[in-house]
C-alpha cells in the first residue's frame, strides 16, 4: 500500500471522431477520470486554453468530483484537439501542435503539488514533445522525488525511439503495449515467449519494480522481480473502439498499487476493465456501474 494522492501530469484534449462525435480525453485526463471513478481522487496537473473547450474541461471535472486546482489556463494557446480515425476498431491520431498542454508552467505546477501529499507521479510520453512542459515535469520530479508510473503512449511523429530506454530508467513502474516493446528493444517480438524474454531484459536493464505489457485481444503480462505473471484476455463482444483502453488499464494498476493489491488481482482487473471500455465510444464514461466491484465499498 502507498499513502498519498496520485499526481498526474500531462495533456487534456478533445478527441474529435470522423463521425462527428467529440469526446474529452488525453491519457493523463483519462487516467484521472477513471481513478476518480475507482474511488481514488488524483491531482491532475495540466493546462487548457482560455476558451469554450477549456471551460468544458473544468466543468466536467468538477461534476465528476475531480479537483481543478492544478488546471492551468493559457491566455494564448487553445485547449488541445486531436482528430481520431477509427478503422477496424483501431484508432489513429492527428495530434495538433502548439496546444495549451504543451506549455504547463513549472511554478504553477509546483505550487499545486505543495498543497497535497503525493504518492506517485504518472505521465506519458506525449507531454515530453515540448520544451516547456518537459522542463516543468523534470522540475516536479526532481523536487518531489516521488516514484514514477510511466505509460509510454508513443505517438508518431512526436517520439524518438532513442529516448525510450533513458526515460524508462527514471521510472519505477512502466506500462507499454507490444508495439512499444518492439520500439524500446529495437526488434520485432511477435509471439508471447519472445515478448516475455524482451520484456524481462528491458525490466532488468532499466531496474524497474514492475513492467506491464498489454497485448490487445491477447491479454497482458506483468514482469516482477520474482518472475512473470500472465493475464488472460477478457472478451469484448460489442467492440466499438479501443480509444483510451490502455488508460483505463493504467488507472486500475495505479489504484491497485495504492491499495496494495496482489499483482495477479491488479492485472486481471485491469484487463477486464479495459475490455469493458472497448465496448464504449471514447475513453471516459459517466457511468458508476462501470466501476462497480473495483472501487472500495
Amino acid at each position: 500500500m502507498i499513502a498519498g494522492q496520485p499526481i498526474l501530469f500531462g495533456e487534456v484534449l478533445f478527441d474529435c471522431f470522423a463521425d462527428g462525435n467529440i469526446v474529452l480525453g488525453g491519457a493523463p485526463f483519462n487516467v484521472a477520470w477513471h481513478l476518480q471513478g475507482l474511488g481514488v481522487t488524483p491531482l491532475l496537473i495540466t493546462r487548457v486554453g482560455d476558451d469554450r473547450r477549456g471551460d468544458v474541461v473544468r466543468r466536467l471535472m468538477g461534476e465528476w468530483g475531480l479537483p481543478v486546482d492544478a488546471v492551468q489556463v493559457d491566455p494564448e494557446r487553445p485547449t488541445g484537439v486531436v482528430a481520431v480515425q477509427v478503422k477496424d476498431g483501431e484508432p489513429s491520431y492527428n495530434i495538433l501542435p502548439e496546444q495549451a498542454y504543451d506549455f504547463i508552467d513549472a511554478d504553477e505546477a509546483q505550487a499545486a503539488l505543495r498543497q497535497t501529499r503525493g504518492a506517485l507521479v504518472y505521465h506519458g510520453s506525449l507531454i515530453l514533445r515540448s520544451a516547456a512542459s518537459r522542463q516543468a515535469l523534470q522540475r516536479l520530479q526532481a523536487e518531489s522525488n516521488l516514484p514514477i508510473f510511466l505509460d509510454l503512449n508513443i505517438r508518431s511523429p512526436w517520439w524518438d525511439p532513442a529516448d525510450t530506454v533513458p526515460l524508462l530508467r527514471r521510472a519505477t513502474w512502466v506500462k507499454l503495449n507490444s508495439d512499444e516493446l518492439n520500439s524500446a528493444m529495437r526488434g520485432r517480438f511477435d509471439d508471447l515467449a519472445a515478448q516475455q524474454q524482451a520484456a524481462r531484459e528491458l525490466f532488468v536493464q532499466c531496474e524497474l519494480q514492475m513492467l506491464v505489457v498489454t497485448r490487445g485481444a491477447q491479454g497482458a503480462f506483468m514482469v516482477l522481480p520474482e518472475g512473470i505473471i500472465e493475464g488472460e484476455p477478457a472478451p469484448a463482444p460489442k467492440l466499438l473502439d479501443t480509444v483510451g483502453a490502455g488508460d483505463g488499464f493504467s488507472a486500475v494498476l495505479i489504484a491497485g498499487l495504492l491499495r496494495g493489491l496482489a499483482p495477479q488481482q491488479m492485472l486481471d482487473q485491469a484487463i477486464a476493465f479495459s475490455a469493458a471500455l472497448c465496448e464504449r465510444r471514447g475513453a471516459t464514461a459517466q457511468d458508476e456501474a462501470l466501476y462497480a466491484g473495483l472501487s472500495p465499498a
